[in-house]
């Protein structure tokens, strides 16, 4: 078992330059949107220590994987700077320019001299809109970007640079595959990114959704002679999607299958050799809910973790200009999407990832192209009214106990979204979490309080987190370091 590959929170892909710890993460911003399409995507990654950073229209210099550096560099973007500060407790502070330009944190106009953001916001990137025209996000990187010919998995920051590399690791192998990653979260892709990066890439790929099959379906779709996925993938690859749901027949089938290169079709005397590489994905925790664990041990000699799209947010701005080169290459339109609309898109946390974005982004571009408002609250199914919306100010003492309470509950626990809904800053939804009585810190739950209610969810973070009451983002984080053997 390779376990380098196994902690992708850990696994410091080389040779990218890695940056350990958390102090000594850098301070990155990257454009989300600019008037120059080509610009997007373009970073500037402060060096380790600097003091304050100073963002104008001349300052800083930002560059991409074959651009030249270049500043912002719009006449709506003041001359007087905007500062960043970093402080020894990881927040930012953002101190506004002498001037009059419009400055928006995450949707919301800033006032008065300055603000300051918790390390939790900055984790969760802070996007910056200046002068109606840019959008920032200000993030960390914890290893310095490069060019990879991994191309379908698109974005610019550590988190892409990480699935890439380790794409390029497993590729060079020829052992089992696990793709572990939320719903919409590129695990096809990422599968056939392993596929055509392989020395199998010649060969057939085939793609079976375990979800969509029962037992004896499953056993005929898999197994079949000449049919069968394993027959049609020959030397090539085969893709297990959704592996979790297997019929529990078909877990062991696999199992044997791994443990001796082997099958036997439905009805034959004669086994056959399996000549394929596996590769299983799924978008829950295979260590509970009674998955085969004999076929997970087998399954997880490689695992590449796909972050989801919140988790990454400065790639937000690269992935919808992807979706939208493409649906204007297959349609010919030039429909325009207005910088406000792309200010909730990078706003939003997407509950459904990169292929939520995706399908809101065309929907977008259908009705700007037919002429229509867009209304984001109306294109993407399932947010509540007025939660993707830029918010109004609201004076904190308004703001009831049960309000919060209901917002947290309605928007799965996530904080972002629920300070949209309640249209307060992020800041003062965690002062507002903080003196809320039934609000939960995740660090002062027993961690075997934890467990238990992680097993009552079946592994699901976001029920846990409402289960428990304690913000998600929190929960999250505690679990990926319980995973990587830091707590205790």
């Amino acid at each position: 078992m390779i376990h380098s590959l196994i902690d992708a929170e850990n696994t410091l892909a080389s040779p990218v330059c890695a940056l350990a710890g958390r102090a000594a993460q850098r301070l990155a911003l990257t454009i989300l949107w600019h008037p120059q399409p080509q610009r997007i995507g373009d970073q500037f990654i402060a060096a380790p220590g600097s003091g304050d950073m100073e963002l104008n229209r001349f300052a800083p210099l930002f560059c991409g994987p074959a651009a030249s550096a270049a500043p912002l560099g719009h006449r709506r973007i003041a001359r007087d700077s905007l500062r960043l500060r970093r402080h020894r407790d990881h927040g930012v502070s953002l101190l506004l320019p002498q001037s009059r330009m419009r400055v928006e944190l995450n949707g919301a106009v800033l006032a008065g001299a300055g603000t300051r953001c918790t390390a939790e916001q900055v984790d969760a990137g802070l996007v910056i809109g200046l002068g109606g025209v840019v959008l920032l996000c200000v993030h960390w990187v914890d290893r310095l970007p490069q060019h990879s010919a991994i191309a379908s998995v698109r974005g610019v920051s550590s988190a892409a640079t990480r699935v890439r590399e380790l794409i390029r690791q497993v590729s060079a192998t020829d052992l089992p595959v696990l793709l572990l990653g939320e719903a919409g979260s590129g695990k096809e892709l990422a599968a056939q990114a392993i596929h055509q990066a392989s020395a199998r890439g010649h060969g057939p790929m085939a793609t079976v959704n375990m979800a969509t099959l029962g037992e004896t379906q499953a056993v005929a779709d898999l197994f079949g002679a000449q049919t069968g996925a394993f027959a049609r993938a020959g030397g090539g690859t085969l893709f297990l999607d959704k592996i979790g749901t297997a019929p529990r027949a078909v877990q062991a089938m696999l199992l044997r299958v791994l443990q001796t290169g082997e099958y036997r079709p439905p009805g034959a005397r004669v086994k056959e050799a399996a000549r394929v590489r596996l590769i299983g994905a799924s978008d829950h925790d295979l260590q509970h809910g009674g998955f085969h664990q004999g076929l997970l041990r087998r399954l997880e000699a490689l695992v590449v973790h796909l972050p989801p799209l919140r988790e990454r947010r400065c790639d937000i701005g690269v992935l919808a200009l992807h979706f939208m080169q493409a649906w204007r290459a297959r349609t010919g339109s030039a429909a325009e999407l207005p910088l406000a609309f792309i200010s909730q898109l990078c706003n939003y946390d997407w509950p459904g990832n990169v292929r939520q974005l995706g399908s809101v982004v065309q929907r977008a571009l259908s009705a700007a192209q037919a002429g229509e408002p867009l209304a984001f609250d109306a294109l993407v199914p399932g947010v509540a009214a007025g939660v993707a919306s830029r918010p109004a100010r609201v004076r904190l003492g308004k703001v009831s106990g049960q309000a919060v309470l209901d917002a947290l509950e309605a928007n799965g626990w996530l904080i972002r979204n629920a300070a949209l809904a309640l249209g307060v800053s992020r800041p003062s939804m965690y002062k507002l979490i903080e003196a809320h009585p039934a609000i939960r810190q995740v660090d002062a739950i027993a961690p075997a309080e934890i467990e238990a209610a992680l097993a009552a969810s079946g592994g699901d973070a976001g029920r846990c987190a409402a289960a428990l009451k304690t913000p998600s983002e929190a929960l999250r984080r505690y679990l990926r370091r319980r995973a990587a053997g830091k707590v205790s």
